[in-house]
């Protein structure tokens, strides 16, 4: 299964605590445990046990940077060193992230933040990932329900991101990826897609 987010750790479901509304979740992985909050129906959907073998998702956009020692409102965190060239847009930069044992993530930041905190390639850094922005994998099965399928009208692509339109029965949305992502994926006008949204990210107006 093709997703737009790119960033991916395999591990196993090791707790369960389901509530009215949401279900706070841990996994053990390669890189240590893992939090999740995930929606209630969500683990109903996929039918969650202890014991399941899972897939942890996230995007590039979604990983936060810590150096040194401090504090930072996630329980998520892995020890990381940049690797090679940082990509820079005008807005943004890519970061290519070895956690070791063979295994990295890309993460997508503030340019400003990455020239304030002075980052290149080999250095030492903390990934973060709040336990919210994580989704789930199950048999080619996804922790979220609200998909929209339609077809890619507009690609606008940076030097980091590339913004994409897509027309659903809904109406347009317009989704941002990591331009790597868009890249890998061979997005192209006239492509059928399906846009997913977690339940968390949803804003209402009344």
């Amino acid at each position: 299964m093709d997703i737009s987010a790119c960033n991916r750790i395999d591990g196993t479901v090791t707790y369960i605590k389901k509530g009215k509304a949401t279900t706070d979740l841990r996994m053990s992985s390669p890189v240590g445990e893992l939090a999740l909050v995930v929606t209630s129906s969500g683990v109903e959907e996929l039918a969650l046990a202890e014991g399941d073998a899972v897939t942890a998702l996230f995007r590039e956009i979604d990983v936060m940077l810590m150096t040194g020692p401090g504090a930072i409102s996630t329980r998520n965190r892995f020890p990381a060193r940049v690797t090679g060239e940082i990509k820079k847009g005008n807005v943004t930069a890519e970061l290519a992230l070895d956690l070791g044992g063979g295994r990295r993530i890309v993460a997508v930041v503030a340019r400003g933040a990455a020239e304030e905190m002075g980052l290149a390639a080999g250095s030492e850094v903390v990934a973060c990932v709040r336990e919210g922005d994580l989704l789930l994998a199950k048999a080619g099965r996804l922790s979220v329900r609200n998909s929209s399928p339609g077809t890619i009208t507009h690609l606008r692509p940076g030097t980091v991101t590339t913004e994409i339109t897509v027309d659903t029965p809904g109406g347009t949305v317009q989704a941002l990826l990591a331009r790597s992502v868009a890249d890998d994926m061979r997005l192209a006008v006239g492509d059928r897609v399906k846009a997913l949204l977690r339940e968390r990210d949803y804003l209402l107006a009344r």
